[in-house]
């Protein structure tokens, strides 16, 4: 049987079909993990996916006594966050739980569409996916850049001196991929996986591997590479009571390192592509306050509604917004801000773009708000051509939606702040 394949670009909005839903023997085993429409406004991570929590709820419905799901075949993937023992054993556990809680939801986010939750086991996440082996590995490598991501901001925004808060940076991220059959069965609200290529799976997880962070894969997965990427694992065999499993390693703390080289946190006015000026009568914490409200950037986004994902530790940084558009999703991150003056944000739509909105005071209560876009050129030359004038257009009718929204909040609160009610 063969496996539906979904594109490794994120589902923007979509009800997520497990990529299980074939599977041997012509059963319909993949598990719907839909969110259906996302009211307004809502907390509702479209883009990113079924969170954590919602994921547990939907592994482990009850009323399904013993169901079993007949033999299905595709990737085991193990997520383990390293460190995590130590961690909670040096810290304050409410406080060490919420952290790991974060990191596994991240975790669950970036994967949602393309891997299936199986089984959340304390500092680990048991995944089963039926992408092809090469694509699996695209996907983890994309996750373990978000994992630090989250991490680095976490430490950004964290102000609580506590022990779990101050040492969050000693955690590490390793993947063991393994490529077999196996059942699913659930009895009573939990649902296994069973099968011996599932044991072969867990017990990498206790491996030589000289390295922190890596992805430890079987023979099983490397056969089924393509050559430049079989090519980039160390051979590497792992003695156990099954006998002898071999496949190989790769460290990957590379990643998050190039990552960081590449990563933009604002864009300045002389590099911009389009830049954006106007006066503003609102004063510019009122301002800065309104600018990441939903409801006000449905309004200067022209978007018919807009969702979204906490950021670091609850804060603004990192911080993800899903702006509907008729049929289209257009998805936007905090990458960097100075509270109350400056914001950045990507966005993944029509091209990677960053936005960079600068606030400043021009006296009497007014605001000046700045914003200076940059974005890659696409690679079709007429599309690049058009895009320019399309969104210098957006710009100017972003301008006068942002002067209107503003005044007519500070409007508002200089009415409330007059009435004598």
């Amino acid at each position: 049987m063969v496996f539906q394949r979904p594109s490794l670009r994120r589902p923007l909005s979509t009800t997520f079909t497990s990529p299980l839903a074939g599977e041997v023997g012509g059963e319909a085993a993949g598990r719907g993990r839909g969110q259906g429409t996302t009211p307004r406004t809502r907390v509702a991570p479209e883009r990113s996916g079924t969170s954590f929590l919602a994921a547990i709820e939907m592994s482990n419905q009850p009323g399904q006594a013993a169901l079993f799901s007949g033999l299905q075949e595709g990737a085991l993937v193990l997520a383990d966050i390293s460190g995590y023992s130590t961690f909670v054993a040096q810290t304050e556990v409410d406080h060490s739980w919420s952290i790991l809680h974060e990191l596994l939801d991240t975790m669950v986010r970036s994967l949602a569409g393309r891997m299936d939750v199986s089984q959340v086991e304390g500092d680990a996440i048991l995944f089963i996916s039926g992408l092809s082996n090469a694509d699996v590995i695209t996907a983890l490598e994309e996750t373990f850049v978000a994992f630090h991501r989250r991490l680095r901001d976490m430490e950004a925004v964290t102000t609580c001196p506590c022990s779990a808060c101050a040492n969050i940076g000693i955690l590490k991220l390793k993947f063991v991929i393994h490529h077999g059959k196996f059942s699913r069965q659930r009895l009573g609200s939990v649902e296994q996986l069973h099968g011996t290529d599932v044991i072969v799976a867990h017990r990498l997880l206790k491996n030589k591997v000289p390295s922190k962070e890596y992805l430890l894969v079987t023979d099983a997965v490397l056969e089924r590479l393509p050559a430049d990427m079989r090519s980039r694992f160390t051979p590497h065999t792992e003695e156990f009571d099954l006998g002898a499993i071999s496949g190989g390693y790769e460290e990957i703390a590379y990643l998050w390192q190039a990552a960081q080289e590449t990563e933009r946190k604002r864009v300045l006015p002389e590099e911009a592509m389009v830049n954006s000026e106007v006066l503003v009568d609102a004063p510019r914490e009122l301002v800065y306050k309104l600018m990441l409200k939903p409801a006000v950037m449905e309004r200067y986004l022209f978007a018919d509604g807009v969702d979204t994902v906490p950021g670091a530790r609850g804060e603004d940084l990192g911080s993800e917004f899903h702006c509907h558009h008729g049929g289209s999703l257009v998805s936007m991150r905090v990458v960097s801000l100075e509270p109350g003056n400056e914001l950045t944000l990507i966005a993944d739509q029509p091209t990677t773009m960053h936005i960079t909105t600068r606030l400043s005071d021009a006296g009497a209560g007014q605001t000046v708000v700045s914003r200076s876009f940059l974005w890659e050129e696409p690679a079709d030359p007429e599309v690049a051509q058009g895009l320019r004038p399309m969104m210098a257009a957006m710009v100017a009718a972003g301008e006068t939606a942002i002067k209107e929204v503003f005044e007519e909040n500070a409007a508002a609160a200089r009415a409330r702040t007059a009435s004598p009610d």
